[in-house]
């Protein structure tokens, strides 16, 4: 009885065994790059006296410290111009969803209502095409934002309702 209960592990070691050959392969081959790496920069840097280092040492000192120092300063500092402000994110007012809500009701737009909605998204493409007309275009979007997006999902509603 208690062979029929019994945990197949094989699968569970098989998985486990994998793992951590591959990822004893990716240390011994990043041990193998460091080594190469140090081997490298010890035939470069062979040939250095005791003052070489010692002026390599200060550079290197001089420099991290130089900046560390100035990054301290310019922090604390009061010029807030280079800062980052946080201001709170909004939402425009004439924003428009991305998933369009379907309209509910059953009313059915008639083909000489789709044709006026037509005409007049065109004439108001003309009034943003034309210079003189640009004007009036703009009045118009400022004073109505989803306006041209209310022709557009008439419009998809109308073409949805003629496949049914």
């Amino acid at each position: 009885m208690r062979f029929y209960f019994r945990k197949n592990n094989r699968k569970n070691d098989a998985i486990e065994s994998i793992k951590n050959s591959l990822w004893q392969k990716f240390e011994q081959a990043n041990l193998r790059l460091q080594h190469t790496c140090a081997q490298w920069l010890e035939r470069k840097t062979a040939h250095y006296s005791r003052l070489n280092w010692i002026v390599v040492l200060f550079t290197f000192v001089v420099f991290t410290g130089g900046c560390s120092m100035y990054l301290i300063v310019t922090s604390f500092s009061g010029n807030t111009t280079k800062n980052i402000t946080v201001i709170p994110i909004t939402k425009p007012t004439n924003s428009v969803l991305l998933k369009e809500k379907h309209i509910e009701s059953n009313t059915i737009i008639s083909k000489t209502e789709l044709e006026k909605t037509i005409r007049f998204r065109r004439y108001m493409d003309s009034l943003g095409h034309s210079p003189t007309g640009k004007k009036t275009h703009d009045s118009i979007i400022q004073h109505r934002p989803g306006l041209l997006d209310s022709l557009v999902i008439l419009e998809n509603y109308y073409y949805l309702h003629l496949k049914n």
